[in-house]
């Protein structure tokens, strides 16, 4: 009886193939966004603030490293779930996300504002 629930528990916490798929369609859709956004905040960057060459380049970066990082988030979690991972490889959808506010802090933070 208790081989029976343990079993019960380990099968809810698989990943589920509709959430893979409309997770790696966000993913993708996510990417289109991010790179979007990425253009439109470093031109209001560069018209707001005093970006310096290695700032320029940090934010030139990002139009490639946002989308890159969506599209590898949703490879991994398709490669998780072909693994037979449980449902924590969700978690890497958020990677996008986390950078994405890190390139937010630092155009706000760290890049000073024109006089």
């Amino acid at each position: 009886m208790a081989v029976a629930a343990i079993s019960l528990n380990a099968r809810e916490r698989l990943m589920s193939p509709g959430l893979v798929f409309a997770g790696t369609l966000g993913q993708i859709t996510l990417a289109y966004l991010l790179f979007m956004v990425a253009v439109f905040g470093f031109s209001a960057v560069s018209n707001t603030h005093r970006p310096t060459p290695l700032d320029s380049r940090i934010l030139d970066s990002a139009f490639y490293i946002l989308p890159g990082s969506c599209l590898l988030s949703a490879v991994a979690v398709i490669g998780l779930y072909w693994a037979g991972a449980s449902s924590r490889a969700y978690l890497w959808y958020t990677a996008p996300v986390i950078l994405f506010l890190i390139y937010c802090i630092y155009a706000q933070v760290f890049i000073p504002r024109k006089d």
